[in-house]
């Protein structure tokens, strides 16, 4: 069973919600403009998701429009390729530094935690 929430999907539009993905030379929260937006990125590994279908909300973290495209682009048109090493580092740390943020904004609890 996946796990959907709204309410961590909405959260990509928080006033303090910003790109955690950061490519180096494409984030757009790098830029003046700030054009780009944010959103949840799902990133999509082996056997966690079916076909057409979203990873959990859990494997997921903020981006820009440049970056997702970049890390939904499967090394095409600039992207990095799924499942590289480069690719698992910015997924992996853009988790990461998304749920922390959650924690921190009070949309993810967690028991015992201080």
């Amino acid at each position: 069973m996946a796990i959907v929430s709204k309410h961590l999907r909405q959260s990509a539009g928080h006033h303090d919600a910003h790109c955690m993905v950061n490519v180096e030379g494409v984030c757009g929260d790098a830029t003046d403009a700030k054009s780009a937006g944010c959103m949840l990125a799902h990133w999509r590994f082996s056997g966690n998701a079916g076909g057409a279908q979203k990873p959990d909300d859990l494997c997921a973290g903020f981006s820009c429009g440049p970056c997702h495209t970049v890390m939904d682009s499967n090394g095409t048109t600039h992207g990095i390729a799924r499942g590289s090493e480069e690719w698992l580092f910015y997924a992996f740390r853009a988790t990461l530094r998304t749920q922390r943020w959650w924690f921190d904004h009070n949309f993810l609890n967690i028991k015992g935690a201080k």
